[in-house]
């Protein structure tokens, strides 16, 4: 093995932001980060990751829908400078989640299935509708639109609602002190 020359991105320390920034306004980033502990509460819409996200919620009653808006913020991209899809998926969780709250009973994610359609550079909003729902089970969907109105992300997901009573005919299991005398 002889002398290899590898090479790998870098930036000259003359056109390079200032390291561990990427480019935040760490400013504006520290500023959401006091407002959203100062403003934040373990309520749903006011829980601190809605607030950290600057989430607006909303509901139409009449047709049982949620639709949550979501501010573009520097610090919420990937390095693309596109959403993250990480925080496409947390917001279309949300979406399902917050769904589920009001016009059922409060429910957890058992899975949840997403598609990524275009990348998102601007403010974007989701729409969340319920599509069966179940006495234990809910089916949902999501979706996600940029701010041109096109779809984004899409997704669905399966929650267990937590009113659900326990199921009638399951054997209850064993404790550990069972069997013995």
């Amino acid at each position: 093995m002889g002398s290899e020359h590898t090479s790998s991105e870098h930036t000259s320390s003359v056109d390079a932001k200032p390291r561990g920034t990427g480019g935040i306004d760490a400013e504006a980033l520290r500023a959401r980060i006091e407002d959203a502990l100062a403003t934040s509460e373990p309520v749903f819409g006011r829980f601190f990751l809605a607030r950290l996200l600057d989430l607006t919620i909303t509901y139409d009653d009449e047709n049982q829908r949620t639709c949550i808006e979501l501010p573009y913020a520097d610090f919420l991209s990937n390095p693309q400078g596109s959403l993250h899809g990480g925080v496409i998926a947390t917001v279309l969780d949300i979406s399902m989640g917050h769904l589920c709250h009001r016009y059922l009973s409060t429910a957890v994610t058992i899975e949840m299935q997403m598609r990524f359609f275009r990348p998102v550079q601007g403010p974007s909003r989701c729409e969340g509708r319920l599509l069966r729902p179940g006495r234990r089970l809910v089916h949902l969907e999501s979706r996600l639109y940029d701010d041109r109105d096109r779809l984004a992300a899409f997704a669905t997901g399966t929650w267990h609602r937590l009113d659900a009573g326990p199921q009638t005919g399951t054997p209850t299991p064993p404790t550990r002190d069972s069997g013995k005398t």
